[in-house]
Order: structure tokens, then sequence, then C-alpha cells
């Protein structure tokens, strides 16, 4: 995440902090889903999805200069301009490296049998 210029360091250690208390709770709600005998990737791609879309959209932050009701930030889609779809786009990025990570630490550690899966 960038660098904010309003609080510089501090922002990032609390937006790192913040990520390593998500992906905790995002490997508890892994650990749940991904269960014993059922290789459904799609359910966990589902479980890496819900995750990064929700974070992704919180940690957007309209501009003072859009107007409310309907909402309208200008161009190019009238709700979106492209500031916010920066925001998607670099938010969307490390939101999925966050969780995909993730999911692969996960999933390597089910392979080396140091955590295993709950049955069906």
């Amino acid at each position: 995440h960038d660098l904010p210029s309003t609080n510089g360091l501090a922002q990032w250690e609390f937006d790192t902090d913040m990520g390593s208390l998500e992906s905790a709770l995002f490997a508890i709600v892994y650990r749940y889903c991904a269960r014993e005998d059922d290789d459904n990737d799609m359910l966990n791609m589902g479980v890496v999805g819900a995750f990064v879309l929700t974070r992704t959209l919180s940690r957007i932050r309209v501009p003072s200069y859009c107007t409310a009701v309907p909402l309208d930030c200008g161009d190019p889609l009238g709700y979106f301009d492209y500031d916010m779809i920066r925001q998607l786009l670099s938010n969307g990025l490390e939101s999925a490296a966050l969780f995909g990570g993730a999911a692969l630490a996960m999933e390597y550690a089910y392979r080396e049998k140091w955590i295993g899966k709950f049955p069906n």
C-alpha cells in the first residue's frame, strides 16, 4: 500500500498490522472451507476472491470533488473516476497477493502435514 503523505510510516505500519490480522482471519475461514477428501478448487478460489473483493472495495477513498446522490466522480465512468480505478487496481493486486499468498501457505502446510484439513 502507498505511504500516505499525512501519516507516513505510522499509516504503513497500521496497514501492515491490519493485513496480518486479516490474513489470520482468512486462514481460519480457509481451513474450515478446504475440507479433507474434497478437492474443490472453485470453493478455495471463491474464499480467496471473497476476501480480496471485500478488502479491495473497503480501501477505496472517494475524492472530495465527487457529488453524492447519485455518486458522480467524473470521467471515465461517472461512478468511478481515474483515481478510484487506480485505487481498485492497486488495492486489488495487494489484496490478491496477501490472500493468495496466505492460501498458498495453507496448502503448503497441508502438504507438509503441519496442519490437517477438517473432515467432511
